[in-house]
C-alpha cells in the first residue's frame, strides 16, 4: 500500500540553523524548504529528501539513521574531511557484510561488495556513506 508514496528520514537536530548551515554548506544538500523554516527539508539525488527539525533535548542513536548510496567513495570522504566533518572509526570492530569481514581502509571498511563510511553530523547524528563496488 505504501510502496507508492515517497519516503524522507527525519532527524532530530539540538541547534536548527547550525544542521541547517551543516546539510546546506558542507554536505553540499539543496534547502527547499524556506531559509528559517522548522522542520527544514533538503533534497538529495533522484528527488530524496530528508528532513531536519530542531528537538532540543534528543539524544542521537548510535546506529546510522540515513544512508548515502554513493560512488567514489575514498574521494567523497577525502573532501568531506577537509571540510572539518567527523568519520565514525569503528576500530577493530568492523562486523561483517554479507559474510564479508570487515577490512580498515582509513575511516572506510571495506566488505568485498560493499565499501562503507560513517560521519557525524553536526548535532552527533551518524551518517552512512555506502559504495557498492561487486
Amino acid at each position: 500500500m505504501l510502496s507508492r508514496f515517497p519516503l524522507n528520514p527525519v532527524l532530530p537536530a539540538a541547534d536548527g540553523p547550525r544542521a541547517r548551515a551543516f546539510y546546506r554548506d558542507v554536505l553540499g544538500m539543496t534547502l527547499v524548504s524556506g531559509p528559517d523554516d522548522d522542520p527544514m527539508m533538503f533534497t538529495a539525488a533522484e528527488g530524496t529528501r530528508v528532513v531536519v527539525t530542531e528537538i532540543p533535548d534528543r539524544r542521537p542513536v548510535p546506529y546510522p539513521v540515513v544512508a548515502f548510496l554513493v560512488t567514489g567513495l575514498h574521494d567523497i570522504v577525502d573532501e568531506l574531511l577537509t571540510r572539518g566533518v567527523s568519520f565514525h572509526d569503528p576500530g577493530a570492530e568492523r562486523g561483517t557484510f554479507a559474510g564479508q569481514a570487515g577490512r580498515a581502509e582509513g575511516v572506510v571498511t571495506d566488505y568485498g561488495p560493499v565499501r562503507s563510511a560513517w560521519l557525524y553530523d553536526s548535532e552527533g547524528n551518524l551518517l552512512a556513506l555506502n559504495e557498492i563496488v561487486g
